[in-house]
């Protein structure tokens, strides 16, 4: 039987469409190869925190109408500020990744075209950034993104590799689209053509290319750590915490709060030695206050063990440094997280942004908060840091400004010096140790080390 004459119709233009659709693959798969042997983009991280908004559970959902409303209005914020600054023309795209609790903590990722040779930075990008904020007030630290309220302490920007983009962008939702993008194609040194990251206007994209498919970013469990799943001296120049703000930070209590500490496992804390002076080394008078930001509330949990290192001496505040064993483990949830150690050889470069929180006086000889306090400071270089206190060592660090205003104080000591790494956890740099007053210009915060300190951390805890 001869095929109809209808039958022979279809099959042409089923054949033809494909032919074409060919060609077009062709095409793309041309410019694809042309443009990845000659652009390259640059990925950074944004977050920051926004106060005039309640953060509500639709928000932790991406598919969500309030989130994607959220996040193009946020976006068109965002280009906005970089359209009519400097990188107007390098400027490429931005995505709203998250939002978490505390009024409301937005993660974004930004996309930048390169620019000839000239590299962009992270401090570049968080300058515009600032820069557009208007209503800015350094006593308050507030300023207003055209009506969003930014908290000024909570500004972080760093820059990321693609490949860390990608798991950004994966790790927020159980879906998330990767497509490849030839306006966007970054470049490699194989002649191949690799997959950018299409950051649409929309909060939700649809699958074209590529579906991966991970766990959400919130999902807690006791093998991580410097994660936020809710989202020794004193904080001066500080401004209020919110709970899951920081689920590493304990109260370590006589009665009342006497010294920060902070959780590094479900059975250890890590804290600073001169806590445990004279008369206040027998665990039996300890309690650690953990999962709040207030110091009249939260678990209580009883220390088994107190482990001063053995070198430390309190004439010098060398070696400043204990752990801590708690008598029974904890049960990790959202405002009780461990924050994460780095290795021995991690390095903390000076001018990194850190935070610092803690229940110290608000001022030199003041009285304790009642809420925790956090601030932003900077770490500073070593040669600095010795030029200013003649009996600093390798087991110590300074953070804070030189113009002073920011720092710990008395009721801070034992509490974390805690910096953000690219993929978003936190880690332990310093523990408050000691300083001259607090917050006076041209003496900053000295912390014990961690990195130097963590083999004698590991040995005694397995940590």
């Amino acid at each position: 039987m001869k095929p109809s004459k209808r039958l022979l119709i279809f099959i042409f233009v089923v054949i033809f469409t494909i032919l074409i659709v060919a060609g077009v693959v062709a095409i793309v798969l041309g410019v694809l190869l042309t443009q990845s042997s000659t652009s390259s983009d640059s990925f950074f991280t944004g977050d920051f925190r926004i106060l005039n908004i309640n953060y509500n559970d639709a928000l932790s959902t991406t598919g969500s109408a309030e989130f994607s409303q959220l996040a193009n209005e946020i976006q068109t914020e965002i280009k906005n500020v970089y359209s009519s600054s400097k990188l107007t023309t390098q400027f490429d795209n931005s995505q709203v990744v998250e939002f978490r609790p505390g009024s409301v903590f937005v993660t974004l990722l930004l996309q930048f075209k390169r620019n000839g040779s000239t590299s962009l930075t992270a401090e570049t990008v968080k300058n515009i950034f600032q820069q557009s904020l208007t209503q800015v007030s350094t006593s308050s630290q507030l300023g207003s993104l055209n009506g969003f309220s930014i908290d000024l302490t909570s500004i972080r920007f760093a820059e990321i590799s693609q490949t860390d983009a990608k798991v950004l962008l994966t790790s927020v939702a159980t879906t998330e689209i990767i497509t490849s993008n030839p306006s966007t194609t970054v470049a490699t040194d194989s002649p191949t053509t690799c997959k950018s990251i299409e950051m649409t206007t929309n909060a939700v994209t649809t699958p074209t290319t590529e579906i991966l498919t991970s766990t959400t970013r919130n999902e807690s469990s006791s093998s991580t750590c410097g994660s936020r799943p809710a989202f020794f001296n004193r904080i001066v120049g500080g401004t209020n915490s919110v709970n899951g703000e920081w689920p590493w930070q304990v109260s370590l209590q006589i009665g009342s709060h006497v010294c920060g500490a902070s959780i590094i496992s479900d059975r250890w804390l890590i804290t600073a030695a001169h806590c445990f002076q004279d008369s206040r080394s027998s665990p039996s008078i300890w309690t650690a206050l953990i999962g709040t930001i207030d110091v009249r509330s939260g678990t209580v949990q009883t220390i088994e063990t107190i482990i001063i290192h053995p070198q430390y001496r309190q004439t010098s505040n060398d070696y400043d440094i204990a752990v801590l064993k708690l008598s029974s483990p904890l049960i990790f949830e959202a405002n009780i997280q461990p924050i994460c150690l780095p290795s021995s050889d991690h390095v903390f470069n000076a001018g990194d942004s850190c935070t610092i929180t803690g229940w110290g006086t608000l001022e030199f000889e003041g009285s304790l908060p009642q809420i925790l306090q956090k601030a932003n400071v900077d770490i500073i270089d070593d040669n600095t840091c010795k030029n200013i206190y003649s009996q600093v060592t390798e087991r110590m660090l300074c953070a804070g400004f030189l113009t002073g205003g920011v720092d710990s104080c008395q009721g801070d000591s034992g509490g974390p010096l805690a910096c953000m790494q690219p993929d978003g956890k936190w880690f332990l740099a310093g523990i408050v140790s000691f300083g001259f007053q607090c917050a006076r210009p041209g003496f900053p915060g000295v912390y014990a080390r961690v990195t130097a300190l963590r083999d004698w951390v590991q040995e005694q805890t397995g940590v």
